[in-house]
């Protein structure tokens, strides 16, 4: 069966199309294993491999797409071209109908490589036909032979693999790689941190934390012993003398922005005060400004915040990685790296079996949403549109291991020329963002008012920025825990008093 694309021709009947899309969607889901001995030897022998595979024709190996002399235009026209789709990963491949009719009941675009073909098509008058492939894999080159799509186009059953491949050596070697459309990094998604929710002392623990406060009790405690050692060595010199007691509690009047009720009289000890309280400011301020944020800014307790700390956490046996097992490319991108944090994670991912593969990105997120201590590694915008349509899991901003994507073609394709110049103008006139960016757009639009049910629905006691008893009840237990300190003190003031009075009685 093929597939017209021009805009002139009759599209072949939806219900071709539809049987298609419910094939690939229903096949049987199978089990997942990447052995990673078979891609150990590999690594082994690939630097032989580099050396004996030399690609006839003029190629760039810097960024492995042809450039060999340029075809007719008029040799290019009319064709039929077969391609194969490994897979549905939004948004670079949205759906399998690219017509137009179809784009506006569904309300986006087919994807940004779905796109380029479509584009290609109009100009070329060219007609796709549309390869089955059940196993949904880009494939690998194993024992030299390679599999999934990428053994399909190497075996001449298919021109082009409507996927964003990640542009690797030994692909370029088998087959023609286009300019590369996208240049992206792999993106890390967790499920989402619980929010903050014990407020009891919310208002003393959150702006400072526990070693500010330390430090700053120790400074009161030391800059009074310093003023009482000043006032001491100054006796003769009519300086004013205030016991330990007293001195603790200038320096603490200091620090909350109160007078004192007598002044010093050396300049040694002015100095010591005008110094303390012009830190007591700063402190102040600080406090001041982190209670805005506090009640401006939802908490969010993250198990990390970058890739150097995911590995730490893999290392402690605390997360497991999640990626995706039909395709090897990024597992291959860190056995290969020498960085020395890549070789501590594939000596987890390798010896201590820290790693889970599942059958699609789609597998994964569902494990990281329902279980906490996984990690997903996967394209930084397919994760990026799943966390804003999804409230249980967050994408962190830190990306690892940057690649570039390029649509696979026939080695010595005559139309990998065509493709990589019509890609280039894309990428240059800014089409591939638009296309991506309205995509995002689209998924926004349908989630912005409904996520699942982990979402609060905020009312007016909730809202940011709005003070309410559950944020401020700190404040009112400093101010109960100071009248039970008061009155534990006057406790004690009386209890010794009535000793002194028994004991110079007797």
């Amino acid at each position: 069966m093929r597939w017209p694309i021009a805009l002139h021709v009759n599209f072949v009947p939806l219900l071709f199309i539809t049987s298609n899309v419910l094939l690939m969607t229903l096949t049987v889901a199978r089990n997942i294993s990447v052995d990673l001995d078979i891609l150990k030897r590999r690594l082994i022998k690939e630097q032989e491999a580099m050396n004996s595979a030399v690609p006839s024709g003029h190629r760039s190996f810097y960024l492995m797409h042809p450039v060999a002399e340029q075809k007719r235009l008029e040799d290019l026209k009319g064709k039929t071209l077969r391609v194969i789709i490994p897979k549905i990963e939004p948004p670079y491949v949205n759906y399998i109908n690219m017509s137009q009719a179809y784009e506006q009941e569904r309300g986006f675009g087919p994807g940004v490589v779905m796109e380029i073909l479509r584009q290609v098509a109009v100009e070329l008058n060219l007609t796709y036909e549309i390869v089955y492939h059940p196993d949904e894999e880009w494939g690998t080159l194993d024992n030299g032979t390679w599999t999934g799509a990428f053994g399909e186009l190497v075996r001449g059953n298919a021109d082009i693999i409507a996927g964003a491949a990640i542009m690797q050596y030994d692909r370029s070697v088998a087959s023609d790689l286009t300019y590369p459309f996208q240049f992206e990094k792999t993106g890390i998604l967790i499920r989402s941190p619980d929010q903050y929710t014990d407020n009891t002392f919310l208002i003393v623990t959150e702006p400072f934390k526990l070693e500010v406060w330390g430090l700053t009790a120790a400074t009161i405690i030391v800059s009074a012993a310093t003023l009482k050692l000043i006032s001491r060595c100054l006796f003769h010199q009519m300086e004013v003398q205030f016991s330990l007691l007293q001195c603790i509690w200038i320096f603490f009047s200091v620090f909350v922005q109160q007078g004192i009720p007598i002044q010093p009289t050396s300049w040694s000890s002015r100095s010591l005060l005008a110094l303390w309280w012009l830190a007591s400011v700063t402190l102040l301020a600080t406090f001041t400004g982190s209670l805005v944020a506090l009640f401006a800014v939802d908490r969010n307790n993250f198990p990390f915040q970058d890739f150097s700390e995911m590995v730490q956490a893999v290392k402690n046996g605390k997360y497991k990685l999640v990626m995706d097992g039909n395709s090897q490319t990024r597992v291959e991108m860190i056995a290969r790296s020498h960085l020395s944090i890549y070789q501590e994670l594939w000596y987890e991912m390798l010896k201590n079996n820290r790693v889970t593969y599942v059958d699609g990105l789609a597998e994964g997120i569902e494990l990281v949403k329902k279980e906490s201590g996984y990690a997903l590694l996967g394209a930084m915008d397919s994760l990026k549109i799943n966390a804003i349509s999804n409230c249980n899991v967050v994408l962190l901003a830190d990306g690892v291991l940057p690649t570039y994507l390029t649509i696979p073609l026939q080695l010595h394709s005559p139309y990998s020329n065509y493709f990589s110049n019509r890609i280039r103008q894309m990428v240059e006139g800014g089409f591939i963002a638009k296309w991506i960016n309205d995509y995002s757009a689209w998924v926004a639009s349908q989630h912005h008012n409904r996520c699942d049910n982990t979402t609060v629905t905020r009312t007016s006691s909730n809202q940011k920025g709005i003070l309410n008893l559950d944020k401020a009840q700190g404040a009112f237990w400093i101010f109960l825990s100071g009248i039970a300190l008061a009155l534990l003190t006057l406790l004690f003031e009386h209890l010794c008093t009535y000793i002194v009075k028994i004991v110079t009685v007797r």
